[in-house]
């Protein structure tokens, strides 16, 4: 059976306590050993023993402490734990290919800034600048359409009645689609009373474009003001030794050995103000309490701490040293050459930076936060709510030029037969109508030339209005036969005066 020894160092390794006080492992080195192990051609039989301990330095008297003390003691075969390959370890043990890059980050807590332009912090500049764009091309197309279809309108009634255009114009007002569109930007705003079906449309459209880039905008407001532009101050371990904090390291281990033998004048100068810690957890909690300035440990055990919430760590810009993690062998190990070889292999299939990604990207709760263009609403993700408002421009536009078209050819005589209608039914309507068409088709037929078969329907005013005239030429005619009958009368009488004197 292979003996392994490993210790809590997320991502790579998870120690959880179950209920009977057992040890649980998980993580990407426990993901790991099997998948070695099936490819190298070896048994999968292996037990995993916990120790509270790091990768381990040399004592005054030769030994070892933490992985390195029970791998060069034989206590162990193999040591899951990511250890730093460094020149002193490679001369007491044995070790397979690395599986990540090396190396050391500080970690810190970040400080907020308060900028005076966070209220624009939600969308990118290139969404602004779109939306702004929508909104003038939606206030002039309301009142575009708007103008036009109150002309054609007014025109129409103009042909039917004067007084029912003076009244509708002085109802009629210019709408302040300008100040009705700005405000449904901001879901304050309420319908316009223009009659044009098109303009109705066009500002629904708006609408739910609007509500739609309203909530988009109260939700990246908040998560921006939660994350709150985070900065980093301490950046490398120049800026840590201009400082005059504190910092800590993970007790024996190969970043404690940095810097107590390192030649760096940065790592010479922090010496002195260095803290070691057994427990990670408590070195991470004195960091976010402000107790020490930074924690200096492998990188890739750092940069997980900056992926869980309450995200309010950061990585430094700088990595300081160099190396390579690896797993730790006995320094006799005869199962060296089959882990290296089985090592190349799951890393030139892709297994391993599967692996990698389950553990180290897939399982990270911050990524939304920290990135760049985190709780922000770029372009490839607002595009198509644009198209709201471009289909309701297409659409609105079409019922206004249909709007403006019956206002010029159809509503006359929609009008007048709706008059007709009303005043005689649609039985005496529908037969002088056809009389008409008969009598226009017969003679047209007899004087042989195209005549207009269209008609008009007269009107119950005009129809009245020609009675009327009637009516009084011939009251004229009767005044006229009335003097004429007068005037005859009054001889017949002169002619009786004159016999009867004779």
């Amino acid at each position: 059976m292979l003996r392994v020894v490993a210790s809590h160092q997320p991502p790579l390794v998870f120690v959880n306590e179950a209920a009977d006080g057992s040890k649980n492992f998980t993580g990407f080195l426990v993901d790991l050993l099997p998948m070695l192990l099936e490819t190298a051609g070896l048994p999968l039989n292996y037990s995993i023993r916990y120790i509270p301990a790091a990768g381990g330095r040399q004592l005054e008297n030769g030994s070892w402490t933490g992985m390195m003390g029970e791998l060069t003691s034989g206590r162990a075969d193999l040591a899951l734990y990511p250890m730093t390959l460094t020149a002193q370890r490679a001369k007491y043990i044995q070790h397979t290919q690395p599986f990540q890059d090396g190396g050391y980050g500080l970690l810190v807590k970040t400080q907020a800034v308060n900028t005076g332009y966070s209220f624009l912090l939600p969308f990118t500049w290139q969404v602004w600048l779109l939306f702004l764009m929508a909104m003038l091309a939606v206030v002039l197309l309301l009142t575009a359409m708007d103008l036009t279809t109150r002309k054609a309108r007014h025109a129409a009634l103009e042909k039917v009645d004067s007084c029912k255009v003076q009244r509708s114009r002085k109802r009629d007002k210019l709408m302040g689609h300008a100040i009705e569109t700005i405000m449904m930007a901001v879901n304050s705003g309420a319908a316009p009373a223009s009659r044009s079906l098109g303009v109705k449309l066009l500002f629904i459209a708006w609408a739910i474009f609007s509500v739609i880039m309203l909530a988009a905008y109260t939700a990246n407001l908040t998560a921006n003001l939660t994350v709150n532009q985070l900065a980093v101050q301490i950046g490398s371990l120049a800026d840590l030794a201009q400082s005059s904090a504190y910092f800590g390291v993970p007790a024996d281990s190969s970043v404690s050995s940095y810097f107590t033998s390192s030649l760096d004048k940065a790592a010479l100068l922090l010496r002195p103000r260095m803290i070691e810690y057994k427990d990670t957890d408590d070195a991470v909690a004195d960091v976010r309490r402000g107790k020490i300035a930074a924690f200096v440990t492998d990188h890739i055990n750092a940069l997980y701490f900056t992926q869980v919430k309450p995200c309010d760590l950061a990585l430094g810009g700088e990595v300081v040293g160099s190396g390579s993690l690896v797993l730790g062998l006995q320094p006799n190990s005869t199962i060296r050459g089959k882990l290296d070889d089985a090592m190349l292999k799951l890393a030139e299939s892709g297994q391993v930076p599967d692996l990698r990604r389950k553990w180290f990207q897939d399982n990270s709760e911050c990524d939304s936060e920290a990135s760049p263009e985190g709780g922000r609403l770029s372009m490839a993700q607002a595009w198509s709510v644009f198209v709201i408002p471009a289909v309701g421009a297409a659409a609105g536009i079409l019922i206004a030029a249909a709007e403006v078209f019956y206002y010029n050819k159809m509503f006359v005589g929609v009008q007048s037969l709706r008059q007709d209608l009303s005043a005689m039914g649609a039985r005496v309507v529908l037969t002088r109508r056809l009389h008409r068409q008969q009598r226009s088709i017969s003679k047209s037929l007899r004087f042989g030339s195209a005549t207009d078969h269209t008609f008009d329907a007269e009107s119950p005013v005009q129809g009245t209005d020609k009675a009327n005239s009637q009516k009084s030429a011939a009251d004229k005619d009767a005044q006229r036969d009335g003097s004429g009958s007068g005037s005859s009368s009054a001889k017949q009488q002169q002619q009786q005066q004159r016999q009867g004197s004779e």
